[in-house]
């Protein structure tokens, strides 16, 4: 009874359906406003800057409407186990590594139904509170890291914090005091790129590799820490309204920098205090790291999706090969809860 109850929401949400499709997201968002980042001119950028074909469609059907972008690439659908697989999938997120997701809806259930209609294999990433829709396998992905910012100054920052942790920061700061910062918002040197594919290839989920003049174009901070004249680390910072995104980074692995990505977070937590930013979004991965800054874990899902009825039902049944498995301790970094 509830396939047929699935088969009776589907009519009835595709009924009626109006849908927009372009391969340039400002000819379906004339006119409309979105948040970051689902801005125009972010996704433009990213349109430019990104070598996989994507397409956005807008649906609607009075009641209900979705925006979402839709890339293609290939990719490992095992990307968290020990298997590997090499698959064309259809993805529907921003062609960025980002934790948010790559749609805008009233209607999350009426946008999955259309989704369902695509042929092939899909992949929805960075989901919140994912919804139950029949035929569609809901599973975790990597989450990511927040912390909430509620510090006035670097002392109140690290007064805050249990002394082991504040020990490990200090001695970070102290090993770093011969580096120096310069905050750019334009164009790059050439080092920054050459720092960031340093650290794509050493990461271990490849998604999206970006060209090189995103980070020319990109309306965002790039802080660059150099020693010696020579640039070993660099953080690029998007903020938006009272939140700060934390998107990439990039260091010099062959030289020797033990605690520079320690002093970059630290930097990163002091540029929010600075900007008056409610929320610092660090991303995902290095789950550990920045959980002893104090982040905090916050969840994010994939719906996954195959036209074909019998790889459909194998999707479900090994959905466990698909998932990504965090088990972290609690760290009570904080002298008391904030």
């Amino acid at each position: 009874m509830a396939y047929i109850k699935g088969m009776l929401y589907m009519k009835k949400t595709l009924n009626d359906l109006k849908i927009k499709n372009s391969k340039y997201f400002d000819s379906i968002a004339e006119n409309t406003h979105f948040p970051f980042p689902f801005e125009t001119n972010f996704i433009s950028l990213l349109k430019e800057t990104n070598v996989f074909p994507q397409e956005y469609f807008y649906l609607t059907n009075n009641e209900s409407y979705a925006y979402f972008i839709l890339y293609k690439m290939k990719l490992n659908i095992f990307t968290f186990g020990k298997i590997k697989l090499n698959m064309n999938v259809k993805i529907v997120g921003i062609p960025c590594s980002i934790s948010e997701n790559g749609y805008y809806t009233n209607n999350e259930k009426f946008m999955l139904e259309f989704i369902k209609t695509i042929k092939g294999p899909k992949l929805v990433l960075n989901v919140k509170k994912p919804v139950k829709t029949a035929g569609i396998t809901v599973g975790t992905t990597l989450p990511t890291c927040i912390l909430v910012n509620n510090f006035q100054s670097a002392d109140e920052y690290l007064s805050s914090l249990r002394s082991s942790y504040k020990r490990r920061i200090k001695k970070a700061i102290k090993n770093c005091k011969d580096y120096s910062e310069v905050e750019l918002k334009g164009n790059c040197p050439k080092s920054v790129y050459e720092l960031y594919l340093r650290t794509y290839e050493k990461s271990l989920y490849k998604l999206e590799k970006l060209e090189t003049f995103f980070f020319d174009k990109i309306e965002a901070d790039k802080i660059i820490f150099s020693k010696d004249n020579i640039d070993l680390g660099f953080v690029l910072l998007k903020k938006h309204q009272d939140k700060l995104y934390f998107m990439f980074c990039g260091l010099n692995y062959n030289a020797d920098t033990p605690d520079l990505y320690y002093y970059m977070l630290y930097k990163i937590i002091i540029y929010a205090i600075r900007q008056k930013c409610k929320i610092i979004d660090f991303g995902q991965t290095s789950e550990k790291t920045k959980l002893r800054m104090g982040a905090e874990l916050s969840e994010r899902y994939f719906y996954a999706h195959h036209s074909n009825i019998f790889l459909n039902f194998l999707i479900k049944i090994n959905k466990r090969l698909l998932e990504y498995k965090c088990d972290l301790k609690k760290y009570h970094v904080f002298k008391e809860i904030q």
